[in-house]
């Protein structure tokens, strides 16, 4: 499980930075638009110049989780799972928490 993506915050940086670098906007304009600190924004923008959009990405994405279970284990659990729990991502799971054999 790898995030590849960017969230919608990163997406708007990017667009923002952007227009900085086409001199649509200045750095002091492009802080008040993203909601940060002038100085945050120079470090934003320093980022975007060097690493382009990935650079605005956060370090942790595309990371395992440190509270994710081994692979192993997880296995384990979607094998004793049923296939309609599985399925919906653990939904129906705490639908039914109300009684069975999957009560908490």
């Amino acid at each position: 499980m790898r995030r590849t993506g960017m969230s919608k915050k990163e997406l708007g940086r990017v667009g923002v930075l952007a227009r900085v670098k086409s001199e649509e906007l200045g750095v002091v304009d492009a802080a008040q638009l993203l909601r940060v600190s002038y100085r945050q924004a120079k470090r934003l923008w320093k980022r975007f110049r060097e690493e382009g959009a990935a650079g605005l990405q956060h370090g942790s994405a595309g990371r395992p989780s440190n509270r994710a279970h081994d692979k192993k284990f997880r296995k384990k659990v979607l094998r004793l799972v049923p296939g309609e729990v599985r399925r919906s991502g653990g939904r129906a799971l705490r639908a039914h928490a109300g009684g069975g054999a999957f009560s908490f």
